[in-house]
């Protein structure tokens, strides 16, 4: 089959979903692949999960042996806009109706191919359960978007237990918020919840910060020092960007897992541990796992249960609720009074893709609670312009003779380094104090201070 143009969506979005009565559930019918060609050609196999992944690996839903098909070739997903497939970063592509896609929605009759292999996709009479939480909060976060209330449904249930998560989302999602959340809910809330950024972490001392190291195991080593799950005992480590954690740290990690103990580096002593692990990342760690990246049995160990935070832009329903949260936040007395047009300005808000997601929400709002003028004007911060004071006897901040982008950019550029430049003396260089103080993720911090070269 020729190539064709790599399509991020194709088709339309099947018709299937119909709600409970009381409001809490989502019915959605099971749905099975036909294959018609290939190794299983006339053989049925049903849908009957959130995520149905097809590859040539044995730890896959469907395998199909095929050289040319991947480990983890594809995967069929349900969402609250219906069934669609999404390729993994396989090497010779999945096509759906002849085309090449990235991600697509899955209709009646649809037909896709792997390698030799082509499936139609089929809805059944028989419904299954695409569960929402009857609240619009998870302890610090807000939604009553349909696909937030499965966030929250699937955080409830499965706080309560010792459940290895794995959470994925886009930067600025709120990952490290929920997995502290989940701690929270959780029996270990009352025990240490411990934050290790592996994209943070020069390689040569990865090891020591999560497994610790003895006195003189290498140069700087003056002192024994406690990894973070020594440290984490009986509590929870997150692991964010676990993505990005070094080849050569997989496989202790694994045996972390597996048998939940430590050795310090330049140890031969065995510590017992007693952690939960909660990991997140903003990589599509399944298309990791197709080059090589990141090991197969332990992507499988860290994603017990998995959970996938929306971006902003998918869940738009939820933008002045988020909002009015960030105003309380921000602003002292009644907010209604202190801005002008809310709802005008939050239509606004709704119209734009906000990349950066939540967290571009609320340094936005932040932004413009800080300002001296009131009432405050949230539309026009969204455009970085009317509010902007000039400083001194300055030329005029803003002129049309350049780019928007560039502009944009300059003036996020210049209130990231101010803002960040003057939070760390007055935090002593504290990135943990000044993360608490500015209200954000302390990795965000980090990486807008590497962004910027401060210190």
């Amino acid at each position: 089959m020729a190539d064709r143009i790599d399509s991020d969506v194709v088709a339309s979005p099947t018709l299937i979903i119909s709600r409970t009565e009381d409001g809490n559930r989502i019915l959605v019918p099971k749905c099975k692949l036909l294959a018609v060609s290939g190794p299983l050609q006339a053989q049925e196999f049903v849908v009957s999960s959130d995520t149905f992944t097809i590859g040539s690996g044995r730890s896959n839903d469907l395998m199909l042996d095929d050289s040319t098909i991947s480990r983890r070739h594809c995967e069929i997903q349900l969402s609250p806009e219906g069934y669609s497939i999404r390729d993994l970063g396989s090497t010779n592509g999945t096509y759906v109706q002849g085309v090449r896609i990235k991600s697509a929605f899955l209709d009646e009759g649809t037909e896709f191919q792997m390698g030799s292999s082509r499936l139609v996709f089929c809805p059944m009479q028989e419904t299954m359960e695409y569960g929402l939480s009857q609240n619009e909060s998870f302890g610090r976060l807000l939604g009553k978007s349909v696909a937030m209330r499965h966030v929250f449904h699937v955080a409830e249930r499965f706080a309560g237990s010792d459940s290895t998560v794995m959470i994925n989302g886009e930067t600025g999602t709120g990952k490290e918020v929920l997995a502290e959340e989940i701690h929270r809910h959780s029996g270990r809330c009352d025990k240490p919840f411990v934050v290790i950024d592996c994209a943070s972490l020069a390689n040569d001392l990865v090891a020591s910060e999560l497994f610790g190291h003895s006195k003189g195991a290498f140069t700087g080593a003056i002192t024994d020092r406690v990894g973070a799950f020594e440290e984490a005992d009986g509590g929870t480590v997150f692991l964010d960007e676990i993505g990005d954690l070094a080849p050569e740290l997989q496989p202790k990690l694994l045996r972390v897992l597996e048998k939940r103990e430590v050795k310090r580096v330049g140890s031969n002593t065995v510590r017992k541990i007693d952690v939960r692990i909660i990991s997140a990342t903003n990589k599509k760690l399944q298309n990791e796992v197709n080059v090589g990246n990141f090991r197969e049995d332990l992507y499988f160990r860290l994603s017990v249960i998995n959970i996938e935070l929306p971006p902003l832009r998918k869940r738009k329903d939820d933008i002045a609720m988020l909002t009015e949260a960030f105003l309380g936040d921000f602003l002292d007395g009644e907010v209604g009074k202190q801005v002008s047009n809310l709802e005008a300005a939050t239509k606004a808000l709704q119209n734009h893709d906000w990349p950066g997601n939540v967290r571009e929400l609320r340094n936005l709002v932040e932004m413009a609670s800080h300002g001296t003028e009131r009432p405050i004007d949230l539309s026009a911060f969204l455009y970085l312009g009317r509010s902007r004071q000039p400083r001194h006897n300055d030329a005029p901040v803003f002129n049309a003779d350049r780019p928007f982008k560039q502009v944009k950019q300059e003036v996020v550029r210049e209130f990231e380094v101010q803002y960040i430049a003057d939070l760390l003396r007055q935090c002593d260089g504290n990135v943990s104090q000044a993360a608490r103080q500015a209200g954000i993720e302390r990795a965000y911090l980090q990486r807008l201070i590497r962004k910027h070269g401060l210190r």
